[in-house]
């Protein structure tokens, strides 16, 4: 009988879990559907799962005289998420290491200063003056990952991790002479693997995501993330289908609106949709045993 049970319970889980990754599934659906619909179509039906009046002219018309650009924004994006992310991911990692050693006395005060900027900021100016006039990171390629190198929820998460691991084995090496440097690189992070892994897709994701530091730092165009420039194409979208140019240049332009925000909806989330599945057992195993253990 109680087999039964759980067996019932089990399909209404299942049931359920599988009507909500639909109900998830839903706005991407009608991004691809919209992107590759008319304007006219998306104007006078609205949006649907299906492509009104199939077509690629909204990809044409964002590609046409813009393709160098976007394809310099992907290549700057997946740069410097790259590169951001393998930064990050040995900063957080040094940095939780230094705070669970229990081998350094000063630990619960590094603890205390992580902690306390989770609790206060000094604010985006502050912030600004900061990153521009002393550390002179704008327009530079260091300065779209360097501000995003430590982020203290992650950086707990993986101290909880490291925390799971028996301390005899650390025990065990600094018996035989090694020292934090060994025990780091040749014990914490070969067993953090898992770990390493949800906050390495957090990372990416916050880094491939990302145009605030585009927006503060940067004025340089080829230094434009695909984020960015997807905003910057929206706004020079918009500023056609105002009316405006039309008035300027005395020509009638007409952009594709509604369905050039659906395209570069679907440019910029299809990489990340893609890596994603890969990674999602790693992702939520790694999320249970950060928050759980400790």
């Amino acid at each position: 009988m109680a087999i039964r049970e759980n067996k019932t319970l089990l399909i209404i889980f299942y049931v359920f879990i599988g009507l909500f990754a639909l109900v998830c599934l839903v706005p991407f659906v009608l991004a691809v559907s919209g992107s590759l619909s008319t304007e006219t179509e998306i104007a006078a039906n609205g949006y649907s799962f299906l492509p009104q009046g199939f077509t690629f002219d909204t990809y044409k018309f964002m590609f046409g005289s813009k393709s160098e650009e976007i394809v310099r924004g992907y290549l700057n994006s997946v740069m410097i998420t790259a590169m951001g992310t393998a930064s990050a991911v040995i900063v957080t990692s040094a940095y939780a290491y230094v705070i669970t050693a229990k081998g350094f006395r000063h630990r619960n005060v590094f603890a205390f200063f992580a902690y306390f900027t989770m609790l206060f900021s000094g604010g985006t100016l502050p912030w600004y003056i900061l990153a521009t006039k002393y550390y002179h990171l704008d327009n530079t390629l260091a300065g779209l990952f360097v501000p995003y190198l430590l982020n203290v929820f992650l950086m707990y998460l993986q101290a909880n991790y490291f925390k799971s691991i028996p301390h005899e084995v650390v025990e065990s090496a600094q018996i035989d002479g090694a020292g934090h440097y060994l025990i780091f690189f040749r014990i914490m992070l070969p067993l953090g693997q898992v770990g390493l892994v949800t906050i390495s897709l957090f990372y990416a994701l916050q880094f491939w995501n990302d145009f605030f530091l585009p927006l503060m730092l940067v004025t340089d165009e080829k230094l434009f993330t695909i984020q960015y420039m997807m905003y910057y194409m929206m706004a020079n979208i918009q500023f056609l289908a105002s009316g405006a140019a039309s008035r300027i240049s005395g020509a009638i332009i007409a952009p594709p609106l509604e369905t050039a925000k659906l395209a570069m909806t679907c440019l910029t989330v299809l990489p990340i949709a893609i890596l994603y599945p890969f990674l999602q057992r790693y992702f939520v195993r790694g999320i249970i045993v950060g928050s759980v253990k400790g």
